[in-house]
């Protein structure tokens, strides 16, 4: 069964803060977002698509979240990423 695909259908919510959005072609985005859920804050990065008709934007199931607490690990891992990537 395809989810969200029809206008009939609601757009899901997109809840957090707000962190960075990157385009990734004219119908995908990927979206990083700081989240909270019971009590706990976590870094969300997921890519969305847009709607087949158009009409809104859905979570895809590819992403991942990153506790609050494994931040700065994964700061360094991605600033080592970007120095071996020049």
């Amino acid at each position: 069964m395809a989810a969200n695909t029809t206008t009939n259908q609601q757009a899901p919510a997109d809840d957090g803060v707000p962190l960075a959005t990157l385009g990734r072609g004219p119908d995908k985005q990927l979206r990083i977002r700081l989240k909270e859920y019971q009590g706990h804050r976590y870094i969300d990065v997921r890519e969305w698509a847009l709607s087949k008709d158009g009409a809104f934007w859905f979570p895809t199931k590819k992403g991942g979240s990153i506790r609050t607490r494994e931040l700065e690990h994964v700061i360094e891992a991605l600033e080592k990423a970007r120095e071996l990537s020049r």
